[in-house]
Parts: structure tokens; C-alpha cells; sequence
């Protein structure tokens, strides 16, 4: 009764309501998309805000600090003016007495007024004293000239030893400027020299420098080495410099060895070998092309000796050093838009680039590598290579001893399975007999892979014997026997053709297999031979260093030549 109930039961009010819930669960779920999609759009917008604001922020920091920096500039310029303002004067006053002394169309008193001024508004300025020293020195004011002189040293030796020894060049007073170029070597610390000091090593090279300099300069370069080369790795660290240099040279054979750089499995090594070999005839090449430069380069020199003066009379006292770097890191806020970190950054890099010191010997190997780089000329490159010809042949030999005990004893040759060796080729029949060893064994065990049908052919067999037992001649018995010697006719005619197609293909493998370990042979012998050729041209490199004596550099300036000989 009750499953009668159940089975006419109307159910359609329900499924009704479940299509009523299923739309509005469609709904919903349209709704929630929708949502979601709003939800994006609004995270994508508050995103976008935030990149506003952010940049808004970053825009009116800068803003502030570019308009703070100009406040800042003109407030620190107002500083240097009032307290250094003479100083500005006076180098300005000192390129004027220099032009003045150079055209001698200034007076003496009018140079005796304007330098005991600025004397007396600049007590602290190096120059002002270093200025009379130069007037007093022309008038021949013997009394006026010391003492400013004394003054002038108290307040900046190296700078005014410099200065004097600049001027006296200028005005051709050779003994006075070779006494303040003693003075001025005195000052140099071969651990850490300016970046000038190049430039006077040029003019003393050059000749531009009286003769006697010469042998003053070798003096100290004697004393500087010894002391360098007594303490620290200085030297170390200048061979490890020419041994990469070195490496730098190698060049790639321009033969071609195809089948070695396929079939040797060590091909790699031995053209890394090859490449160092073949340094040599550029290395060698380098070295002479130094030392027979014949330009003239005293002229250029003097233009730089001006240049250093002139920025020995232009540039900032140290005293005016602080302001002058504030002004300074404000100039580059304001050229950044008020970007202080890039500011600070290029103001770093140019601290960098002038506080940088080197030691004697670095300063010898920038010159040998790259002289327009370290501010030199080709004659100072062939001092710096004369002076370095110690630890460059020992650095060669280094460079030269690493390859060869790197070079590969033998090349290892890969020929479709067969793998052998050779030191230089001149083993080929040994290698063939091998190759020809391989490939019968190799043959040989291709055919034991290849069984004999003995069971298919004994069934065969013995299905034909069965056959003609039972059936006698009659027609079962001829056709059961004749099947079966189908049967083991047939395997055997398979085993002999898989036998023989085998014998064919590998028979083939080893021909091409021979003319690769042929041709393999004869490149190595060409190789080896190559390889022995450029390697003898170490010797021929090194010839040429041994050969580099100090001397051997010179330029057509005056008194150039022979200039590390002791007079």
C-alpha cells in the first residue's frame, strides 16, 4: 500500500523548487563573478593610487630637496666668498702674473703691490707667499724671497715645491729646478703616488727636464723598487697582471683539424694548448712595436707640466675643501632634480676618481698595458716595460711553463666504438693493426649474437622423418616431408643471410672507420708539428725581453736617449 503511495507521490512541486534553486544558485554565482571581477578592477585601482601616491611622494621629496639645495647652494657660495674669497682672487691674480712673467710686459712694482696685497688677505693661502717668492725671485730681492719662501713651504710644502719646480722649468732655471725637483721626489711615497706624478715622469723621459734629472729619477726608481719589492707581494701582483695579459694574446690555429675536434675526446685541451702557443709571434710582435715608436712627445708633455701648474694656481686650498664639497654635493642634487641618492652617488665617484693613488709598480704596469689610459705617452710605456723587463720575462716564463705542463701527452681519439690513443701520429701502423684487431673481434662477437636454428631445423626435420614413417610415399607422407625440409631450409637460408649482412655492414663501419683514424693520425701529426713550431717562439720572445735593456727606449726629444744609463 504505502509503495503505491510513494510511486504516484506528485514530486513536481519539487523539482520546481529545485530549478527555482538551481536559477538562483546561477544567479548568485553570476552575482559573485561579477563581484569578483569588481573586486580585481577596485584592487587594480587602489594599486594604481598607491603608485600615484607613492610617486607623489617621491616627487615632492625631490621637489624639496631640489629647492633646499638651491637655498643651501646660495647660502654656502655666500660662506666662501666671505671667508675665501681672496683666495678665488688670488688664483685668479696668479694666472695673470704667470702670463705676465711668461710675456714680461708687467712691472716689477706693479707685481710688488698686487702680491704683498694679497699677502696680507690671505694669511693662511699657500699661493699668496708662493706668489711673492716668484716676484720677489725676479727682482732679484734675494731677502724678500726667502722669507716668503719659508712662509710659503710652512703653510704647503709639497704644493709649493711643485709650484717652484713647475715655474723653474717654465722660465728655463735648470740648476733651481733641479734642486726643487730633489725636493720633490722627497715628497713622493712609491706606495701611494698622485696621479701627476706620471706626467713628470713623461717630462723627465721625454727630456723636457734638464739632462740631470735623468739620473736623479733613476736614483729613486732604483730605491722605490727595492723597497717595493722587499715588502708585500708587489711584485706578485704585478706578474699575476702580465700573465693574464699574456693569455689575452692567444689566438686560435688557422688550420683547421675537423676530424680532431670530432673524433678527439680531448680536443678541447689540446686547442686551449695551441692557442697559448700561437701567443708568442703577437706577444713578440707587441713588445718591438714599443720600442721603435719614434714620435716625439716633448711638446705634448710641456702642455700637461702647464696643465698641472695651471691647476696647481686654480685648484681649492684644502681649508676650503668642506665648503667647497657641500656646494659641490648641492650642484649635483640640483642637476639630479633634487635626487639626493644619485647625487651622492656621482659625488662619490668623483672623490673615486681623484683621491686615487697607486703604488710605483702598478703605476709602471697601467703605463706598459694601456699609456693613453694612465695619462702616458709611448715613451713612458717603453720606460715602464725597461723598468718591468724583470717580472715580465719571469711572468712569461710562468705563463709559458703553465701550458706546456698542461699540454696534452696524447690525443684520445673516439672512432664509432674504437678508442685509442697516440702521442704524435707516428705510430699509424700500430694504431691500424689495433683498428683492424677491434673490428675482427668486434665481427666476431656481432656473430655469436646470430645462433645457429638448430632446433628449428631439427623439427623440421624430424617432421619430414615422422611423415614419411607414418604415411610411407603416399601423399600425406611426401607433403609432410616436404614441409618439413621447408621448415629447415628456410631457417638455415635466414641465418645465413642475417650472417652475411651483418659481415656486410660492419665490413663497411670499419673501411669508413679506417680513413677517420687516417685522417685523425695525419692531423695530429700536423698538429704536433704546429704546436712545436709556436711553442719555439717562446724562446724568440724571450730573446726579445732579455733584450729590452733601459736604454733601448728613446724618443726624438732632446737627451732622450740613453736615459737610464748612469751618467
Amino acid at each position: 500500500m504505502s509503495q503505491k503511495v510513494i510511486s504516484y507521490a506528485d514530486l513536481s512541486i519539487i523539482n520546481s523548487a529545485l530549478k527555482a534553486i538551481k536559477a538562483d544558485l546561477r544567479e548568485v554565482n553570476l552575482e559573485l563573478g561579477s563581484l569578483n571581477n569588481k573586486h580585481d578592477h577596485l584592487k587594480d585601482d587602489l594599486l594604481t593610487l598607491a603608485n600615484s601616491f607613492a610617486d607623489f611622494v617621491e616627487a615632492d621629496l625631490k621637489n624639496k630637496a631640489l629647492q633646499l639645495a638651491e637655498t643651501r647652494q646660495g647660502n654656502l657660495k655666500q660662506d666662501l666668498q666671505i671667508k675665501f674669497g681672496y683666495y678665488a682672487e688670488i688664483r685668479r691674480m696668479a694666472t695673470g702674473i704667470l702670463h705676465g712673467v711668461d710675456v714680461g710686459i708687467v712691472s716689477d712694482d706693479t707685481l710688488k703691490h698686487a702680491t704683498e696685497e694679497i699677502m696680507i688677505k690671505a694669511p693662511h693661502y699657500w699661493l699668496a707667499p708662493a706668489l711673492i717668492v716668484l716676484t720677489s725671485w725676479i727682482r732679484d730681492d734675494q731677502s724678500t724671497t726667502n722669507k716668503a719662501l719659508h712662509e710659503s713651504l710652512k703653510r704647503d710644502d709639497y704644493k709649493t715645491t711643485l709650484f717652484m719646480m713647475l715655474i723653474m722649468r717654465r722660465l728655463e732655471r735648470n740648476e733651481a729646478c733641479l734642486q726643487w725637483m730633489k725636493r720633490y721626489f722627497l715628497h713622493q711615497d712609491p706606495h701611494h703616488l698622485d696621479r701627476e706624478f706620471i706626467v713628470i715622469l713623461e717630462a723627465i723621459t721625454t727630456g723636457v727636464f734638464q739632462p740631470a734629472s735623468h739620473q736623479l729619477m733613476i736614483t729613486h726608481i732604483k730605491n722605490w723598487i727595492e723597497q717595493l719589492t722587499q715588502t708585500d707581494n708587489y711584485i706578485d701582483k704585478q706578474k699575476i697582471q702580465w700573465i693574464s695579459f699574456f693569455k689575452t694574446q692567444s689566438s686560435p690555429s688557422s688550420k683547421n683539424y675537423i676530424l680532431l675536434e670530432e673524433f678527439a675526446g680531448n680536443w678541447t685541451e689540446l686547442q686551449l694548448s695551441l692557442s697559448k702557443a700561437r701567443s708568442h709571434t703577437p706577444l713578440d710582435l707587441h713588445f718591438k712595436n714599443i720600442f721603435e715608436n719614434t714620435a716625439d712627445y716633448s711638446e705634448a708633455t710641456k702642455v700637461q707640466l702647464d696643465e698641472i701648474l695651471s691647476l696647481l694656481v686654480t685648484n681649492f686650498d684644502d681649508e676650503e675643501l668642506p665648503l667647497q664639497n657641500e656646494v659641490r654635493l648641492n650642484q649635483l642634487i640640483i642637476q639630479t632634480d633634487g635626487d639626493k641618492m644619485a647625487a651622492q652617488a656621482l659625488m662619490n665617484n668623483e672623490k673615486h676618481i681623484f683621491d686615487e693613488k697607486v703604488d710605483f709598480l702598478q703605476l709602471l704596469t697601467n703605463a706598459a698595458f694601456d699609456p693613453e689610459q694612465s695619462g702616458a705617452t709611448k715613451v713612458t710605456q717603453a720606460l715602464a716595460v725597461s723598468i718591468s723587463q724583470p717580472w715580465i720575462v719571469e711572468a712569461h716564463d710562468t705563463f709559458t711553463a703553465e701550458y706546456r705542463n698542461n699540454i696534452e701527452e696524447k690525443v684520445e681519439l673516439i672512432i664509432d666504438g674504437f678508442k685509442t690513443s697516440t702521442t704524435d701520429g707516428t705510430d699509424e701502423e700500430m694504431q691500424l693493426k689495433r683498428h683492424q684487431k677491434y673490428w675482427a673481434d668486434f665481427l666476431e662477437n656481432e656473430l655469436k649474437k646470430l645462433s645457429v636454428p638448430y632446433a628449428v631445423t631439427g623439427i623440421g626435420i624430424f617432421i619430414s622423418m615422422i611423415s614419411l614413417a607414418i604415411f610411407k610415399l603416399g601423399m600425406l607422407g611426401i607433403i609432410g616431408a616436404v614441409t618439413g625440409l621447408l621448415i629447415a631450409g628456410n631457417s638455415i637460408y635466414t641465418y645465413r643471410k642475417n650472417k652475411r649482412k651483418a659481415i656486410e655492414n660492419i665490413t663497411e663501419r670499419e673501411r669508413k672507420s679506417k680513413e677517420v683514424l687516417r685522417g685523425c693520425i695525419a692531423e695530429v701529426v700536423d698538429y704536433r708539428k704546429e704546436y712545436s713550431m709556436e711553442d719555439r717562439k717562446a724562446e724568440v720572445l724571450r730573446h726579445t725581453l732579455l733584450s729590452i735593456a733601459p736604454e733601448d727606449f728613446s724618443s726624438n726629444s732632446r737627451d732622450t736617449r740613453n736615459i737610464l744609463q748612469p751618467s
